[in-house]
């Protein structure tokens, strides 16, 4: 199948550019191009306007001398065309009470799971990245209007914003493959009492997720998703560092 390729790009013919080079494969056949963009064992090159991924493997071994000697002058020239697929799932509620009756602590934990793809939509393969991501969650914390409207007077409303970070071990993903992996994180609401007086309360609302690729410690790629487009837009990658969480599913 390589050798077929390899005939039909010999076969195309177009107007060589300044910076093209003839290459010769494996059988010794002769092919003009221009080397476009790496990503692994994988270079893309151009010839008569079209790009083709192929394997340096495929080349002479002068040729591939040339070739690696090339992406390390070039570590820049690296392509990738990636799409995303997030979703957020709320997920059975649990409910735990702490001791006493009903005029003390409740604590509700409400879990929510993100599934959350990686495409690959580039026609060479994404060697060796590394994806992580963040998952941003407000602390809301309200003694006053709303559901908490019998509560203490003269409080204040506060609110901070909780970052969940991971990331995924490098890794590759084929051309035109795809890399699914999810994280589920707790979310509460709670009502504190002194005495059966209520002091405060607060509720978790998820604010959205943030995904990056990474390639060789460079960002490659990136993706936004909010469940609160506003608070999201105020909110800049973290760099937090990655706490543990389900593994990536295949």
């Amino acid at each position: 199948m390589k050798v077929a390729f390899l005939s039909a790009l010999l076969s195309l013919v177009g107007i060589s550019s300044a910076s093209a080079r003839e290459f010769t494969d494996s059988q010794g056949r002769k092919i003009e191009a221009e080397l476009v963009s790496h990503a692994g064992t994988t270079v893309v090159i151009n010839r008569g306007g079209n790009e083709f991924p192929v394997d340096v493997g495929m080349f002479s071994l002068n040729d591939q001398n040339y070739i690696r000697d090339w992406i390390e002058k070039n570590p820049d020239a690296v392509k990738f065309n990636f799409n995303y697929y997030v979703d957020l799932e709320k997920l059975k509620i649990s409910q735990q009470d702490a001791g006493g009756g009903a005029i003390d602590d409740k604590l509700k934990t409400i879990p929510y799971s993100y599934e959350m793809i990686v495409y690959n939509k580039d026609v060479a393969p994404a060697a060796d990245v590394e994806i992580r991501y963040e998952i941003y969650i407000e602390d809301f914390v309200d003694v006053r209007g709303n559901r908490f409207t019998r509560m203490a007077t003269g409080g204040e409303v506060r609110a901070r914003n909780q970052t969940i970070a991971g990331k995924l071990e490098p890794l590759t993903i084929p051309a035109g493959g795809r890399h699914d992996f999810e994280r589920t994180v707790n979310t509460e609401f709670y009502i504190d009492r002194d005495g059966g007086r209520t002091d405060e309360a607060a509720t978790d609302k998820m604010i959205g997720v943030r995904i990056r690729v990474y390639k060789n410690g460079k960002v490659v790629g990136e993706y936004v998703n909010g469940e609160n487009d506003k608070k999201m837009a105020d909110i800049k990658w973290q760099d937090t560092p990655a706490s543990e969480g389900p593994g990536p599913s295949d």
